[in-house]
């Protein structure tokens, strides 16, 4: 009663691809390199920047990749109701805090343990599960009146299958990354391009 009903998705959309554009905008606080620097000190400080360069431009992808698929989602969307307003909010609680995990893999990519590596990826893990469970609430038959048109069934499991890769390609390469650190940003950024072309083809 308190929420009244499902509402217009626009504000939602909006107050979303708000959060993302912060969120990648604090990406690039780390990328700075010492002024009045000279010869050697100039070559070993950007040498230093290259792991924070690295994170970012995989953080970059990755975010990427979530908002273009936040927005295809959002695409079919008309109305809202609570429970994906929920979902929505959750999501974006991760998206907000991925400067923090993207800061942990720059500055500690190299020690024992990885635990910056295991953090990074449960963060992003974490926000790819809660997009594709936001995508079959809200494309499920008994919650149409949510949608402008209603979704064919190839279509909700095709997209349910592509967000699912993103999610086992980005899990399967963390043993891999745990024991070869240094390399994670190279490593999840080309596993997760060959996903993406796997996925176009198959469309």
């Amino acid at each position: 009663m308190l929420w009244g009903g499902p509402v217009d998705a626009d504000r939602v959309l909006a107050f979303s691809d708000a959060i993302f554009a912060i969120a990648i905008t604090l990406l690039t606080l780390k990328l700075e390199v010492r002024p009045g620097l000279h010869g050697s000190a100039f070559t070993r400080d950007l040498r230093d920047l290259l792991p924070s360069l690295g994170a970012y431009a995989l953080s970059y992808i990755i975010l990427g990749q979530l908002w273009l698929t936040h927005h295809r989602i959002f695409s079919v969307i008309a109305r809202v109701d609570y429970p994906v307003l929920i979902r929505n909010l959750a999501f974006l609680g991760l998206i907000a805090i991925m400067p923090f995990p993207v800061r942990l893999l720059s500055d500690y990519h190299d020690r024992p343990l990885a635990v910056a590596v295991a953090v990074y990826a449960l963060t992003f893990i974490l926000a790819m599960v809660l997009q594709g469970l936001l995508w079959t609430y809200v494309t499920r038959p008994e919650r149409q009146h949510l949608l402008r048109e209603p979704v064919p069934e190839g279509v909700r499991q095709g997209f349910t299958r592509t967000i699912g890769g993103m999610v086992l390609v980005f899990g399967a390469v963390v043993p891999l990354v745990i024991f070869a650190p240094r390399f994670a940003a190279l490593i999840w950024a080309v596993g997760l391009l060959v996903q993406l072309v796997v996925a176009r083809l198959n469309r």
